[in-house]
């Protein structure tokens, strides 16, 4: 679960625009160079809907669109709908009015948001009566709390994400094609980090500094050849695996240059296979791998790899893939 406020300071106030964006692009470059386009969605009040792959930065994204805005002296709230059964996940967002001796009252995410804004990640995973109850919110900017019929404003602006196809949802009966109108009113795509090889020595010297800027004898830097490994691998957790692989290589490096020795093996073995490795081969081991760190949980693992359960389940059927039970 994930559920988090917090309340940035705001760049036409006490911090100067300027050391914000660099503070910002240095974790990210692509949104340096997307810069203008979030300074335009910034200044608009209609609802996004950020698209990518699993830990391609959409976070970072709607933070740095809220930091821009003049809600930016607002909470911004992050909620991800997947992380929630279909009974917890109305009561996180819409609240519940207490009735003096049965449930007790609750502050929905939205009006702890206030004027700020929501980011509904995964907005994808609603079930059908809160995409209605959603639906109502944009178009009249109120919602009702769990057991209330009165009406309570609802002025945050919602950024939506997700890294499944929407239209194929639509399609299937499982999202509705009006609520999607409503949250494309403006739609932001952000590129996979193989669709930008370029960025990621950046991204990798700017994760190395971060975990090992204080230490003393600390690796500084890479090696060519291990440059050239992260350059070739490709990241099917983005941005996310590649801080994680960075951590890890400077645990294992022993000199001032992380080498390919230090890197994962599955970045050595996939440059081995080259052109080799079919994508049928590069899917199973990359979904063998994530559901063995979800410990055989086919929800936790379908939210790693950015599709559907039932996505995932009928992978498995296609490949013979047998799971443990879920935990």
């Amino acid at each position: 679960m994930r559920n988090e406020t917090t309340y940035p300071q705001s760049p036409a106030g006490h911090r100067d625009i300027g050391t914000w964006l660099e503070d910002t692009t240095s974790q990210d470059p692509v949104l340096g160079r997307l810069f203008p386009q979030l300074r335009r969605l910034a200044a608009s009040e209609a609802p996004l809907l950020l698209l990518g792959e699993p830990g391609s930065g959409r976070e970072l994204a709607a933070r740095a669109i809220h930091n821009l805005s003049e809600r930016a002296a607002h909470p911004f709230v992050v909620i991800d709908c997947g992380d929630f059964s279909d009974a917890l996940i109305e009561a996180e967002l819409l609240g519940i009015n207490g009735n003096g001796g049965g449930a007790p009252h609750k502050v929905g995410i939205f009006e702890q948001a206030g004027t700020g804004t929501v980011m509904l990640a995964e907005v994808g995973e609603l079930p059908a009566r809160l995409q209605e109850a959603l639906l109502h919110l944009l178009e009249r900017h109120e919602l009702r709390r769990l057991h209330s019929t009165t009406p309570v404003p609802a002025r945050a602006r919602v950024i939506a994400s997700t890294c499944v196809d929407l239209r194929s949802r639509i399609s299937a009966g499982l999202f509705r094609e009006d609520l999607y109108q409503q949250l494309s009113a403006e739609k932001l795509d952000l590129p996979s980090l193989r669709e930008r090889p370029d960025d990621i020595p950046t991204l990798a010297r700017h994760f190395l500094e971060r975990c090992c800027g204080h230490l003393p004898h600390g690796p500084r830097d890479f090696t060519p050849e291990a440059e050239a490994v992260l350059r070739g691998y490709s990241w099917p957790e983005n941005l996310r695996e590649l801080r994680e692989v960075v951590e890890d290589a400077a645990v294992r490096a022993r000199g001032e240059r992380i080498g390919v020795e230090d890197l994962a093996e599955r970045l050595r073995g996939e440059q081995r296979g080259g052109p080799l490795a079919s994508l049928r081969e590069v899917e199973i081991r990359h979904i063998e791998r994530v559901l063995q760190e979800a410990r055989g949980n086919q929800r936790r693992a379908s939210r790693i790899l950015g599709i559907s359960r039932w996505s995932l389940s009928r992978r498995l059927r296609k490949y013979g893939l047998q799971p443990r039970s879920e935990q």
